[in-house]
């Protein structure tokens, strides 16, 4: 254990092997993280710690990042669950999981369950390797599991160059999520260590020669071992002078003392960027057949550059890997790389040839391009990030005056509008554009570009492109027709309510005169987009049924959402279970639109904890995914449940973010963002700002060209606000507002309760307050029945009713409780204690500590008593009909409150506590 990397190590080790020990005998999880630069003795210590792991019982599960393979989704978290002498899942499970590699969430979900599964045998040390080199979807599969299996004996030993933290997020200390977290960076050896290291591997203490030598190394362990067998070596000789005086010189004196055929092996294993199965190499290798072949091994073997490893061939070490790459000519390099992708694609095998073809790639290379492009359009949905680059890549390879040219051009824009990289596919689509002259193919392509910009909200531009060709008219009827609707779906965020209705009207009536699907498609979205806008939202919800029955279920979330919109929350929610019964976590077009339909489900029916979850979640989702569409409905749930808690500061923070997250054009981020900063204002006691910021939203809500200002939670809001800064003028405004959305939404109690309150309190008319708050009692939003309760209890105090007014103010109070709307509920309290009451829940409420069992919440408590009885995060989360991601988010918070580490500790401190008070509150967790 302590010779060569590993010496001067054993600090490091005991803290690895502590938290490994904890896992064996406490039940409890963690994180290891070792980071440091290449040779410090990272994979040494790895390994040692794996080792040490299956004496004590703790199984080891080992995965390895490599270069080459950055392109494959998934690859080593999903290769250690089949590594070793014992894998971890059969191979009827590991299909299934390979099955998942183009659906992350799915994914994670498969590798989630097996870990549970194997944890419930024993402990599990599941570590990896040279994470540097990880893929977007390993990173993101280690950032979801690590938090998902907390509290279970699994332990994460994850070693990388540098900022291997960052792969658990900003937070990733204890108390966020991710249990122990030992934090581990190598430092060079001191020269004590070195010179014993010396000694081990030469036999005898080191002469003062040799000492300076070491010198050379800084510290680096595989440095000085390589530095000591050249000193080695050369003495053999004979010869004192020509020993290497670095690394890299070590390297290429070996390389140039090997034969041609054994070093064009060490060559291409170096290239291979993975470890190369022995067959394949000897069909790559020029010339190399029987005995040459076999003596071209022993030769390469003999080098010590190179080793056998499972019967295939890799370097001795990354460092030895990338000094060798260093020391070839250019043209050699790439030369091999080429004969990678070939071969690859030639056995079918387009993700694996994809990193070869890019880094043989250049101008001109059409072979290397098309791989590119292949690999492209197959990783759209597992890695769209991914997908993008090899895609703008294969662009860039492939010259103009290429027959091959427009035809990779137009895979590419595809590629590009599908993975939302909009300032790529423009550049890629203006250069096509500028080099054809057939106005069909101009409109394809525009049309083609015009989708992206929708997405990622840059819909000036798409209007400046699209209106041109259309005035030029002479285009084929159904190219027309696709940018006719893209430009009618664009003005649903430029335009007036009435005069984007019209334009998306005409543009439907033409898109089904010309039969096209595809501009039936955007032009029935545009319908429903306008409709909205004006609070039309039975006329939305029959746009978007036909949208959804024309395009597929990628389109239910529109659907959702706008069930939601007429207070029909019970089938929204049986859309939804449906579509994660049949789909379950996918990440394909339909999931992210699904998370954020689901968000609002839980965050309009008071499930604050649930929707903060759904938030991070959707956030999450769209860094994987690229796409933040719907980064602005996360953060209005996550900075509005922050307001309603009192938690100004965090709304600030979350505002501010999401200037910098959301890349949109200011007219898709003004409205929602200027009304939180607006209620941020408000918050802070700065009333004149907070008028002036939400003025022209209320002013403009009649004509607007999105949803927000016709939302009837904001209504109520923008009331308390105008009062409080004694704006009548604002105060009518809003009335009207609210009154136009009651009169568009007949038989919608929470818009026609919301304006019956604001009219019947302008007016000082409590009938009217009276029958406002029978009406929004009916309101499955907590939010709407408890401001109606709360609005006639006032009423009736200040109509001397003290007694009837009270019990008006219990249920308000009951309501904000419920959705954890801390502020409102001070509010009623303060309220309520004026007039001379008391109530013992307030207490219980107020008083409950920040640690311990009775600091839990009733959906905290009802979790952790799920978990304590052994069920899983997914079978809890059947139980309680709530996400396995919100299990996961309560779970957390118990984890912090209890100060426990597992699952088996969690169920000892609660048999060990007195039952935990209940409120009075029913339904899900939440």
């Amino acid at each position: 254990m302590r010779h060569g990397p590993l010496r001067g190590r054993s600090e490091p080790m005991a803290r690895a092997l502590s938290v490994v020990r904890s896992a064996q005998r406490h039940g409890s999880g963690g994180v290891i993280l070792v980071g440091g630069p290449a040779g410090i003795g990272k994979s040494a210590l790895l390994a040692e710690v794996c080792r040490q792991a299956g004496r004590i019982g703790v199984r080891p599960v080992v995965g390895q990042c490599d270069p080459i393979e950055q392109v494959s989704p998934g690859a080593p978290v999903i290769a250690a669950l089949r590594a070793g002498r014992e894998p971890l899942v059969a191979m009827g499970q590991y299909r299934q999981i390979l099955q998942a590699t183009h659906e992350p969430l799915l994914l994670a979900e498969h590798i989630a369950a097996e870990l549970e599964a194997a944890a419930a045998d024993g402990p599990v040390l599941f570590a990896v390797d040279d994470l540097q080199w990880a893929d977007r979807v390993s990173r993101f599969l280690i950032r979801m599991l690590v938090p998902r299996l907390l509290g279970l004996p699994v332990v994460w030993l994850l070693a990388g160059r540098e900022n291997v933290a960052d792969l658990l997020g900003p937070d990733h200390g204890p108390g966020h999520g991710h249990g122990h977290v030992e934090d581990i960076t190598l430092v060079p050896l001191s020269a004590t260590d070195l010179a014993a290291v010396a000694r081990d591997r030469l036999g005898h203490v080191p002469d003062e020669r040799t000492r300076r030598f070491l010198e050379a190394s800084a510290g680096n362990p595989l440095l000085a071992l390589e530095l000591l067998d050249g000193l080695a070596r050369a003495a053999a000789r004979g010869d004192r002078d020509t020993a290497p005086a670095q690394f890299s010189a070590a390297i290429a004196q070996r390389m140039r003392d090997l034969p041609e055929a054994a070093r064009d092996l060490v060559a291409l294993v170096a290239v291979a960027g993975r470890d190369l199965p022995v067959p394949e190499a000897l069909r790559l290798l020029p010339g190399a057949r029987g005995p040459e072949s076999g003596g071209a091994l022993a030769q390469a073997f003999d080098s010590g550059l190179i080793e056998l490893h499972e019967e295939a061939l890799t370097p001795r070490h990354d460092l030895v890997r990338e000094a060798l790459c260093a020391d070839l000519p250019a043209p050699t390099v790439r030369a091999l790389h080429r004969r990678f992708a070939q071969l690859h694609l030639d056995e079918g095998h387009a993700l694996t040839a994809a990193p070869h073809a890019r880094a043989a790639a250049t101008a001109g290379d059409v072979p290397s391009a098309l791989i590119l492009i292949t690999a492209a359009e197959q990783l759209v949905l597992p890695s769209p990030e991914d997908a993008g680059d090899l895609a703008a890549l294969a662009f860039r390879t492939v010259r103009p005056d290429q027959t091959e040219w427009l035809d990779v051009g137009r895979r590419c824009l595809a590629v590009l509008c599908r993975t939302q990289r909009a300032g790529d596919a423009l550049a890629v689509a203006d250069q096509i554009l500028a080099r054809v002259e057939d106005g069909d193919l101009v409109g394809a392509v525009e049309g083609e570009a015009a989708w992206a910009l929708w997405l990622s909200g840059q819909l000036g531009q798409l209007l400046s492109r699209v209106e041109p060709l259309l005035s030029a008219g002479r285009l084929d009827r159904a190219v027309a027709a696709r940018l006719t609707s893209a430009r009618a779906l664009a003005n649903t965020r430029l335009l007036g309510g009435h005069d984007a209705a019209a334009g998306a009207a005409r543009a439907l009536d033409l898109a089904r005169t010309c039969g096209d699907p595809d501009a039936l498609a955007l032009a029935l979205h545009a319908c429903g987009e306008a409709a909205r806008n004006e609070g039309r939202h039975r006329d939305a919800l029959h746009a978007f049924r036909e949208l959804r029955l024309l395009a597929g279920p990628h389109q239910l979330a529109e659907e959702i959402t706008t069930l939601q919109f007429l207070d029909r929350y019970q089938h929204a929610q049986i859309l939804l279970d449906e579509v994660w019964a049949e789909h379950g976590d996918t990440t394909g077009a339909i999931l992210p639109a699904l998370h954020c339909a689901r968000l609002w489900q839980d965050f309009n029916l008071g499930r604050s904890g649930e929707a903060v979850a759904d938030a991070r979640t959707l956030l999450e989702l769209g860094r994987q995914l690229n796409n933040h569409v719907y980064a602005l409905d996360a953060v209005i749930v996550q900075a509005s449940v922050a307001l309603l808690r009192g938690q100004t500061q965090d709304a600030v923070a979350l505002v501010d973010s999401a200037e910098q997250l959301i890349d949109a054009d200011a007219d898709v981020r003004r409205p929602g963002l200027t009304v939180l900063a607006g209620w941020v204002a408000a918050g802070q006691g700065d009333l004149s700002l907070a008028l002036d910021l939400l003025r022209p939203v209320a002013e403009g809500a009649s004509s607007s060209c999105n949803y927000w200002p016709l939302w009837p939670c904001w209504m109520g809001l923008f009331f308390e606000i105008g009062i409080a800064g004694h704006d009548d003028a604002f105060t009518d405004v809003v009335v009207r507002v609210a009154e136009l959305a009651a009169e568009r939404n007949p038989g919608v109690a929470s818009f026609e309760g919301v304006a019956l309150s604001l009219r019947g309190r302008s007016k000082g008319d409590l009938p009217m307050i009276a029958r406002s708050a029978e009406i929004l009692a009916r309101s499955p939003r907590p939010i709407l029945s408890g401001f109606g309760a709360e609005s006639y209890g006032r009423a009736l105090l200040a109509d001397g009713q003290k007694a009837a007014a009270l019990q008006q103010l219990d249920r308000a109070w009951d309501d904000y409780h419920r959705m954890d709307a801390r502020v409102y509920q001070a509010e009623v309290e303060r309220t309520m204690r004026q007039a001379g009451a008391r109530r013992a829940k307030w207490a219980v409420a107020r008083t409950r500590p920040d640690s311990g069992c009775v600091s839990l919440t009733e959906a905290e408590r009802r979790v952790a008593l799920l978990i304590a009885d052994g069920h899983s995060n997914r079978s809890a989360a059947s139980e309680l009909g709530v996400s396995v991601n919100t299990i996961g988010t309560h779970l957390r918070s118990v984890f912090a409150k209890l100060d426990v580490q597992s699952r088996v500790q969690l169920a000892n401190t609660l048999r060990g506590a007195e039952p935990a008070p209940t409120s009075d509150r029913s339904g899900p967790a939440g």
